[in-house]
């Protein structure tokens, strides 16, 4: 850098200001009369007006158009009002919204009615949707086939069910609402390459897919029961990077944008907005009490073995005991673990484990997993009981079976 560059333009400028003239202002800055000529000569060009020569100089501030300079500035109050009121009509807007997110209703602790049969409050878990995902039958022998189309009638069919088994098997009663969750993997995602080769829609088409179908769900199930209360995790399969990550994982998810839309949906609607609660963590885990059962929610990614005689048994009461210790010193002990991800229906007590939407894939297939229907949990939450009514909501039709005798025996001569 060269001496006349060292200084800045308003260390120049001042300099002139102090000692009235361009050589005294040169030597008090350590310029040479060449130097601080010349930037003078840059600054009379760059429009600052500094009149006189070597023995006595002043600057003169730009002449200020009044009247031009008053109205930028009433412009300028103007635009800031504006934007000012679009921020706060936003805040109004998405503040009423978000303080149905988050929050855990009275109503799933309360003491039910005396008087009345009272069979506990239903939760419906609805996981690994896997909206997008393509299986093709010829890859799974036959046993399964997914697409977009059939995803929606079989998520309809399990909304449509729930409401069957628990109206049906257990009417007259009261419930007192109903807990739906959504716990993760509810859309393929992109995090392989031959998801995103052999889909039937991208990830973003799916998200606009699934939040069309989920919204009426909500309402339908909410008009049944009277109010909701919707807890959210994330899965694996949303995630934007390929490798997971702890630091703002949940927000680069495809799951947790579209949780807040389908929240933001709802809480648009003045008949709903009050009925149904939404509990989406900034973290991976969700907690929350039904009656006096304390329920905590994970997808199930983060417990990892298992082996081909006990399958995921012991990953799932491995990190089950984990679990507990880490709840139980934060002083957050939880009743239930609750999650999703491997997808087969298990209730084991402290754990209850989600099927899956999507079925048997080429996955499951290529790994020798367990065969099991599409399905999803059901159960209930009794104030003294605990969990009741623990069942498997099945999102196909039932096949006929074969109805040929399993063992001939040939008819006495």
């Amino acid at each position: 850098m060269s001496w006349n560059r060292r200084h800045t333009d308003e260390q120049i400028l001042a300099a002139l200001r102090e000692h009235g003239s361009i050589r005294a202002a040169g030597r008090a800055l350590g310029l040479s009369d060449g130097a601080i000529q010349g930037r003078v000569v840059r600054l009379r060009a760059a429009g600052h007006k500094i009149e006189g020569a070597d023995q006595a100089c002043a600057v003169v501030a730009p002449a200020v158009d009044k009247d031009r300079r008053i109205r930028e500035l009433q412009a300028e109050v103007k635009r800031l009002s504006i934007a000012e009121s679009e921020r706060e009509l936003i805040r109004r807007v998405v503040g009423r919204i978000d303080a149905q997110i988050g929050m855990v209703p009275d109503w799933t602790t309360a003491k039910p009615r005396a008087g009345k049969l009272v069979h506990g409050i239903p939760t419906l878990m609805l996981s690994d949707l896997h909206f997008g995902e393509v299986v093709f039958p010829g890859q799974v022998n036959g046993v399964n086939q997914y697409t977009t189309a059939i995803a929606k009638r079989r998520l309809r069919r399990v909304v449509d069910g729930s409401v069957k088994l628990l109206r049906q098997t257990l009417s007259p009663g009261e419930f007192g609402g109903m807990v739906v969750i959504f716990g993760g993997d509810m859309v393929e995602g992109v995090i392989h390459d031959e998801i995103r080769d052999t889909s039937d829609e991208t990830v973003m088409q799916a998200v606009i897919t699934l939040h069309d179908e989920l919204v009426p769900a909500l309402k339908a199930l909410c008009d049944e029961f009277g109010r909701l209360h919707v807890p959210c995790v994330v899965g694996n399969h949303g995630r934007l990077d390929r490798k997971p990550r702890q630091k703002k994982g949940p927000a680069l998810n495809f799951d947790w944008l579209m949780y807040q839309f389908i929240a933001r949906t709802v809480g648009g609607d003045p008949k709903y907005k009050s009925r149904i609660t939404f509990q989406i963590p900034d973290g991976y885990e969700c907690s929350w009490r039904v009656h006096g059962m304390r329920y905590m929610l994970t997808h199930g990614d983060s417990f990892k073995g298992g082996d081909g005689i006990t399958g995921p048994l012991i990953p799932w009461m491995r990190g089950d005991l984990k679990a507990r210790k880490s709840y139980g010193a934060m002083g957050l002990p939880y009743d239930v673990m609750v999650m999703g991800h491997w997808h087969q229906l298990r209730y084991l007590g402290g754990i209850v484990v989600n099927g899956s939407l999507v079925g048997y894939n080429e996955y499951a297939a290529k790994n020798h997993f367990g065969f099991e229907p599409p399905q999803q949990a059901l159960w209930l939450t009794h104030p003294t009981r605990g969990l009741t009514f623990q069942e498997a909501v099945f999102a196909d039709e039932p096949a006929p079976r074969d109805a040929r005798a399993w063992v001939s025996v040939p008819a006495a001569a």
